[in-house]
């Protein structure tokens, strides 16, 4: 008779391998029915719920799927309350549950909220046997883009800089680490290390994933980002360009990454003087940052205020 939860992890395995490949959507797909397996299994606290949940909540969070980012990882949350910090399956579950809802919030602009979520996760781990430091150093990054965003940049650096002593700094999870290094050095005017920083995650993302992979064009368009600010103009915009035929490939049409570079390609071209396109890339920056964010989210309001800039 097939095992449920054996077959639930194959599955959530399955799912994974999806992503890594580009196939987002698909893996959606496959952890869905992961989800279903479990549930029909039995218990509706079942931990192998949780699980599902949780890599739902990520699939959907790197989609920019958010409503239904928060609503996985609520559902994980309620599941693991009644942990027990002898338990490391569950304490493991709890703090990646509490690590989701936070990277929702964050990208809400609901700082408070997603420190408090980024605290209690790292409080756990680090109270555990955490056996997977580039989990931790994730939450790290995280609770430091919170502080980046709030002009905490020195807790934000500290806390890079201790993510990165976890993981190393050439492998290929260390990655995350030299972005978010690549961009506090950005918005301190600090653009050599930025520039240096920038260029080591785009060489572990594409040795890592390849060179058409979501987070290795994520890469290429933080390097554009600090070369234009440098004045490299011509250079970033083939990264630019580069970056967005990839994430036009391989991402939803209404992806926050995407937003992300047209939104800052736009300010390149109209430092170039074509007004033309940078209007056209602020409209679609704003088209996505409304549909995904809401009307009133900062970033929303900025594309606005850009848009209105450059007409």
């Amino acid at each position: 008779m097939l095992d449920p939860i054996a077959e639930a992890r194959r599955r959530l395995g399955l799912a994974r391998r999806f992503y890594d490949e580009g196939r987002a959507e698909e893996a959606v797909v496959v952890a869905e029915t992961a989800l279903a397996v479990v549930e029909h299994a039995g218990s509706p606290n079942h931990p192998a719920i949780a699980g599902a949940c949780i890599e739902l909540s990520l699939l959907h969070e790197r989609l920019s799927q958010y409503i239904k980012a928060e609503r996985y990882a609520r559902r994980a949350i309620v599941i693991t309350e009644e942990y027990s910090r002898n338990d490391e399956t569950l304490v493991r579950l709890r703090v990646k549950a509490l690590g989701c809802l936070a990277m929702v919030e964050r990208v809400r602009n609901r700082f408070g909220s997603a420190e408090v979520l980024y605290k209690s996760a790292l409080d756990l781990s680090e109270n555990g046997t955490w056996p997977h430091p580039e989990e931790l150093a994730e939450l790290m990054c995280g609770l430091g883009a919170v502080y980046l965003f709030s002009s905490r940049f020195d807790e934000a650096e500290t806390l890079y800089r201790q993510a990165l002593d976890l993981v190393g700094v050439d492998k290929p999870n260390s990655a995350v680490v030299w972005h978010h290094m690549a961009e506090l050095d950005l918005m301190l005017s600090r653009f050599v290390t930025g520039e240096s920083y920038a260029r080591r995650a785009l060489v572990l993302r594409e040795r890592a994933l390849g060179p058409d992979h979501a987070a290795t064009a994520n890469e290429r368009a933080m390097l554009a980002a600090v070369l234009a600010r440098q004045g490299n103009l011509d250079l970033a915009e083939k990264l630019y360009r580069k970056a967005i035929s990839t994430f036009e490939r391989v991402l939803p049409p209404n992806h926050y990454d995407l937003a992300v570079a047209c939104a800052d390609f736009g300010m390149l071209m109209a430092a170039k003087g074509n007004m033309a396109a940078a209007g056209r890339l602020a409209q679609r920056a704003l088209d996505i940052k409304t549909k995904i964010l809401g009307r009133n989210h900062p970033e929303t309001l900025q594309a606005v205020e850009d848009l209105a800039r450059y007409n």
